[in-house]
């Protein structure tokens, strides 16, 4: 018996390396085969949403990308200097499953369903978190978000019956509720918005009568970052940065600026062209992108500069950099403003026109808002929305009488003493005029 079985031991040991000399090749490609099947859980870049900032972009400065007070998602977690808000993500967390009549189990297990795809909307992988510990920062994360959205609605309306919303350190401090509205807004500190409206779904379903919608709590806290009001946007957000930048668009896409075949080189300052008889006027339109010039008339919607606006444009920019890059009307914007202001004395006219707010206080300040904003985007003269307009204002010409106007006005009579004066010099020049002629004439006797 054991002849036997040491026969058939030899023969596959035989069969075994006969195999191994057919396919000499076979563990290679075993282990390149595991590695494919691995890409099959590898989510598409239509899937990512939430990014790092790109480092070029960071060096600007570091500070408009990183949160001030408040941690959320996986980028910033665990970091010391956001462990004091702990305390208030749980409570505000706790607050609001007590709302609910589901249970804690109910909560967790809902989030275990989501993990993986929330995990891919993530341009990067969480590997520093496990399971639990991932579950668990999104299940607090956006408990959070939606308890502060939903007492900040009530807050806001100065409804005192709710009792929640009395004595509330986040919300009557006005330094840390706008820290956390900075916050909730960078790009690296977000979460899905699918997460958050399942869980909002799960705790207030059936909704109570007058409730608003999730959306809607969303867009009155952060009601001073964007101009048009009353109005919800067309697709679906990915999360609050992509809200934001959606709502900063025309609600029609026909709307946008359309690319143009010609190639965009440079653009003439806001004071050039105004010199060669561009006219400025504030745009009537709430749409920052919607730029119009007809019949020698610039229309500019009003903007707003200030500290707020820094590392909010910024954030939009990034998020264009990553996940738009063949429709970055923001970062086309700034590029075309880069271009109309590059001194001071644009600053001071697009001020004097209303078009401008310059919260920065001071004008070179102002001049100096875009262009280390600009100088990070990758720049295609072929694919740029506005090249259309800049050709159009390149190639403005009025005629010389009313150009040589332009410049006198405004080398001459742009303020009251320069008008006075000019007019004085023009009187005493016609009367010399007045008295040389007077004075050929009476030598000829006439």
């Amino acid at each position: 018996m054991e002849d036997i079985d040491s026969a058939s031991a030899e023969i596959e040991t035989q069969n075994r390396a006969l195999i191994d000399i057919e396919n000499p090749y076979k563990v290679l490609v075993s282990h390149i085969a595991v590695m494919l099947e691995s890409l099959e859980s590898t989510p598409s870049l239509e899937q990512y949403c939430i990014y790092r900032v790109p480092m070029k972009l960071r060096k600007v400065n570091e500070e408009d990308f990183t949160p001030r007070v408040v941690s959320i998602g996986p980028f910033h977690y665990g970091n010391e200097r956001f462990k004091s808000m702990e305390k208030d993500k749980l409570d505000y967390f706790k607050k609001l499953i007590g709302r609910g009549n589901e249970g804690l189990e109910d909560y967790v297990g809902l989030m275990k369903e989501l993990e993986d795809k929330i995990r891919q909307c993530y341009a990067e992988t969480i590997n520093w978190l496990n399971s639990d510990e991932f579950v668990m920062m999104i299940l607090v994360d956006a408990g959070f978000i939606i308890e502060l959205l939903r007492r900040y609605f009530f807050w806001d309306r100065k409804e005192q019956n709710h009792l929640e919303v009395q004595n509330e350190p986040l919300l009557y401090n006005s330094w840390q509720l706008n820290n956390i509205c900075h916050d909730l807004l960078l790009l690296e500190n977000q979460l899905p918005f699918f997460v958050l409206e399942v869980l909002f779904y799960q705790t207030f379903a059936p909704f109570p009568e007058n409730f608003p919608p999730l959306l809607q709590l969303t867009l009155d806290f952060f009601k001073n970052y964007y101009n048009q009001q009353n109005r919800l946007p067309n697709a679906g957000a990915r999360h609050f940065t992509d809200l934001i930048r959606t709502l900063h668009l025309p609600m029609s896409r026909r709307l946008l600026p359309q690319r143009a075949l010609e190639e965009f080189k440079s653009l003439h300052s806001a004071t050039e062209l105004h010199e060669a008889g561009v006219k400025f006027k504030v745009g009537s339109s709430k749409c920052l992108l919607d730029l119009h010039f007809s019949n020698g008339v610039l229309e500019i919607p009003r903007f707003e500069l200030s500290d707020q606006t820094t590392p909010f444009t910024r954030n939009l920019m990034a998020l264009e950099l990553c996940h738009y890059p063949h429709d970055s009307y923001i970062n086309d914007y700034i590029i075309l403003m880069n271009n109309l202001i590059k001194a001071p004395k644009d600053v001071d006219l697009l001020v004097k026109k209303g078009i401008l707010v310059n919260g920065l206080g001071d004008s070179s300040a102002a001049a100096t808002f875009f262009n280390p904003l600009s100088r990070q985007i990758k720049f295609s003269s072929s694919n740029f929305y506005y090249s259309r307009l800049c050709k159009d204002l390149n190639a403005y010409k009025k005629v010389p009488w009313e150009v040589w106007m332009a410049i006198f006005k405004h080398d001459y009579c742009s303020t009251p003493w320069r008008t006075a004066s000019t007019t004085a010099a023009v009187i005493l020049l016609v009367l010399t005029f007045i008295q040389a002629v007077c004075s050929i004439l009476s030598l000829k006797g006439v």
